[in-house]
């Protein structure tokens, strides 16, 4: 038996050197005898046999998905192998690579074996993340032949600084003018969302953002820079910029109140409902920043143009104004007309307010008409005199629908009646009139009575009625001479009933 022990004679036998041997390897990399080693029992993983026969293919299991995570919050790095692996370790940029086995074995201060490693042999957890633990964190996984690796982005965030508002406070600026006001934030790990409101309203479609690196951890600046045209309407307004981020719960933000130098802005009025020798009373509404310098009123027909150079307050023959002070920047006139007439509704009233910024005109037009369904149209403010008629309230939907009902069965009803008529059905046929014309040839020879012909036929004048309703009627010879009503005797023509006349009829209608 060789006096030196060689592994190529025993190559079942796995054969690791002691920490000792470690430190004092030689350059070659072995450590010379006697340094103290360790055997173990172990057959290969993977070998190729004189038969060619391979070993099966082994893959990782990996999400290198990014992942953010706070400071001091826990964090699992998932890694599985499915197939025989020799050993794995964890390695990201700053720090030394250690063995999975080591963290399993309780060996390194920070990291512990995950709850589940079934699919997961080589994950490891992050117990407390600090800012160090930010950057790229690599699983490799060493078989036989060759190494198997998967890498995932690790995001250790840092909280935002508070936004800043470029811009002076207060922010003073003129309608219809563009301002150009920034918003930064120093810093932020990920970077930040930046919002803009006015008031209640989002016009952060007015604004655009830069962010750039400010080391390379991936920390950034952010500036959002909003571009906005002011209106009348913003006046008293807070500008405020929001800023959202994956550390906070809820925004922070900065703001400032914002003032708007504006003309005066308001609507025009139109009265409805007026009756006439009443006295009318229409208010203009109106706001102004800054106060107005002047107030006029003028009246002409509608189609004129209206000069307004009278004073408020004044009064002219039936017409008079007055100011009314209100607060927070609104201002009513207050127009009256003494004993409403018809050439009132004709005229046309001219309300005219000046400020340092501008001028506007604002009309009043008075109506004896009901006012209409739309009570406020576009550009107009549109009234019924407090103390006239009102304008009655639209018709509901159930009342529409009982009108359209009752009209369409009235017209059905027509209808029916005009054909039943036309038709000669049930009570809408007409009668046809059965009239008997009582003859007596022994009455004219003798001369008797009349009546008491009449009287001795009145049978047979009540059968022929109703032979002629039931069209059995037998007409009598043409040109036969009749007793008519007066007792006289007529020729007539029975082919034509026409011929004798209405008064001299005897109606025998039954």
């Amino acid at each position: 038996m060789p006096s030196t022990f060689h592994p190529h004679f025993f190559p079942f036998l796995s054969i690791s050197p002691s920490k000792t041997a470690i430190n004092s390897k030689s350059k070659t990399g072995y450590a010379p005898f006697p340094a103290v080693a360790r055997c173990s029992w172990a057959f290969p993983l993977a070998r190729k046999t004189s038969t060619g026969a391979q070993s099966q293919p082994v893959s990782i299991i990996f999400d290198n998905k990014q992942t953010i995570v706070n400071p001091g919050q826990s964090l699992s790095l998932d890694c599985g192998v499915a197939g025989d692996y020799r050993y794995c370790h964890w390695e990201n940029g700053r720090q030394n690579a250690f063995q999975v086995r080591d963290v399993y074995d309780g060996y390194i201060d920070g990291l512990s074996k995950p709850q589940i490693t079934k699919g997961n042999e080589c994950g490891i957890v992050i117990d407390a993340v600090t800012i160090e633990d930010h950057g790229t964190w690599t699983c490799k996984v060493f078989v036989i032949g060759h190494t198997l690796q998967g890498s995932k982005n690790v995001t250790v965030t840092i909280r935002p600084t508070n936004p800043v508002l470029e811009v002076r406070k207060p922010l003073i600026v003129t309608e219809e003018d563009t301002e150009t006001i920034g918003c930064a934030v120093a810093a932020a790990r990920p970077r930040v969302q930046i919002h803009w409101f006015l008031g209640d309203e989002d016009i952060t479609y007015s604004s655009r953002v830069e962010n750039s690196l400010t080391d390379d951890m991936g920390t950034y600046k952010s500036i959002s820079t909003l571009i906005h045209m002011f209106k009348a309407w913003n006046n008293k307004k807070a500008l405020r910029c929001i800023v959202s981020h994956y550390t906070l719960e809820t925004p922070i933000e900065d703001h400032v109140d914002v003032e708007v130098k504006y003309k005066p802005w308001g609507k025009d009025v139109r009265l409805y409902d007026i009756r006439l020798g009443d006295t009318v009373e229409a208010i203009v509404n109106f706001s102004s920043n800054p106060k107005p310098s002047a107030i006029t009123w003028g009246y002409g027909p509608l189609d004129e143009e209206i000069i307004a150079d009278l004073p408020v307050p004044s009064a002219e023959e039936r017409y008079s104004t007055d100011q009314i002070q209100q607060e927070d920047g609104s201002f009513s006139v207050a127009l009256r007309v003494h004993g409403f007439e018809e050439m009132d509704a004709l005229m046309s009233f001219k309300i005219h307010v000046e400020n340092a910024i501008g001028a506007r005109d604002f009309t009043v037009n008075l109506s004896t008409d009901e006012a209409p369904n739309d009570q406020l149209a576009d550009g107009y403010h549109i009234v019924a005199a407090t103390d006239q008629i009102q304008s009655q309230e639209p018709l509901g939907s159930g009342t529409l629908a009982g009108i359209v009902i009752a009209v369409l069965l009235v017209i059905l009803f027509l209808l029916c009646a005009v054909y039943m008529r036309y038709n000669h059905l049930y009570c809408f046929a007409e009668k046809q009139e059965g009239k008997a014309y009582i003859q007596d040839p022994r009455a004219e020879e003798a001369g008797g009575d009349f009546h008491h012909t009449i009287g001795a036929h009145t049978n047979e004048a009540i059968k022929a009625s109703n032979d002629q309703l039931n069209g059995k009627f037998e007409k009598p010879e043409n040109n036969v001479t009749t007793f008519n009503g007066n007792g006289k005797a007529t020729a007539i023509d029975h082919n034509d009933f026409s011929t004798v006349p209405a008064e001299e009829r005897i109606n025998t209608d039954v």
